[in-house]
């Protein structure tokens, strides 16, 4: 299966889901979308807008490939999980996101070789990246620093931010 999460920005990421419901048909596998609070209703694919996050880190760690924003919680745990990724960032050009980091994000992700990340650019990418990930081998699990190193960062700034 594969897992399609959009996060949970109030913006919505309605350019995803539409190119996910138009492809749908050609991909080989069934796909479940996570659709936060885009207001597009998908006619090809099964979703939901929230599920409990324990749920939602499930279908992360057991998908065969999950689609997604270029959001750091997501990537980490993917690479945690060893889940191949495929990224399409939001962008504040479409209305997304406030500035363009998740490209930023992406462009650093697609520089590093081996990873089982890939980077759609654009919504017309999305296809070939999400066939390209699905015939990938999956890679194994990899122990995550990133997120102790996060949480070891805001407990530190909380901590000397305090009064």
């Amino acid at each position: 299966m594969i897992f399609v999460t959009v996060g949970n920005d109030y913006r919505g990421f309605n350019r995803l889901l539409s190119k996910i419901d138009e492809i749908a048909p050609r991909v080989p596998t069934d796909i479940l979308i996570q659709r936060g609070y885009s207001s597009f209703s998908p006619e090809h694919v099964p979703f939901f807008d929230f599920v409990p996050m324990e749920r939602a880190m499930e279908y992360l760690r057991t998908s065969e490939l999950v689609v997604s924003h270029a959001g750091i919680g997501t990537i980490i745990l993917c690479k945690e999980y060893g889940t191949p990724l495929v990224i399409l960032p939001r962008r504040k050009k479409y209305g997304e996101h406030m500035n363009d980091h998740q490209l930023e994000i992406a462009e650093a992700l697609q520089k590093r070789k081996g990873e089982n990340i890939y980077v759609a650019k654009g919504e017309e990418e999305l296809e070939d990246k999400i066939l390209e990930a699905l015939n990938s081998k999956k890679p194994s699990p990899t122990p995550s620093t990133g997120r102790i190193n996060l949480i070891r960062t805001i407990r530190e700034f909380v901590e000397t931010s305090a009064p």
